[in-house]
């Protein structure tokens, strides 16, 4: 796992100050990195929702498209009176997913589309990380 994924938010969060926070998360809900302002323990209750979320929201698109159960979801949007919330994968072979929080005026297609160039480029790098090897006993 790479270090320190932060570096992946910034571009996101910087296009408008209607982004309220975002972070990047394992499918099974583990926090690996957040943006400044959000409290651990916020991001931990918001990262095990999401993994929930996207398990159900998965689960319950491939029975409605009559998909097989491996198919990923691509995207995940919420939206409420407050504001929206986003969730996209970090490439297809990863456990690993950025989501975002923004207002109503936030610009959704702007955030979506610099959400989307940085999951890929946070999935090439967890890509290009080698795979632990277990050492001779």
């Amino acid at each position: 796992m790479i270090e320190d994924p932060s570096w992946v938010l910034n571009p996101i969060t910087e296009v408008s100050n209607e982004v309220k926070h975002a972070l990047v998360l394992s499918s099974d809900g583990m926090v690996i990195g957040a943006t400044e302002g959000l409290l651990r323990e916020t991001a931990e209750g918001i990262s095990a929702m999401t993994a929930a979320l996207h398990g159900a929201a998965r689960a319950a698109a491939n029975a409605a498209l009559e998909a097989s159960d491996g198919t990923p979801v691509t995207t995940i949007t919420v939206q409420n009176t407050h504001g929206t919330y986003m969730i996209m994968p970090a490439g297809a072979r990863t456990n690993t997913f950025i989501a975002v929080a923004g207002g109503l005026d936030m610009p959704m297609g702007t955030v979506a589309h610099i959400m989307a160039r940085q999951a890929k480029k946070l999935g090439e790098q967890l890509m290009s990380v080698p795979a632990r090897t277990q050492s001779p006993s």
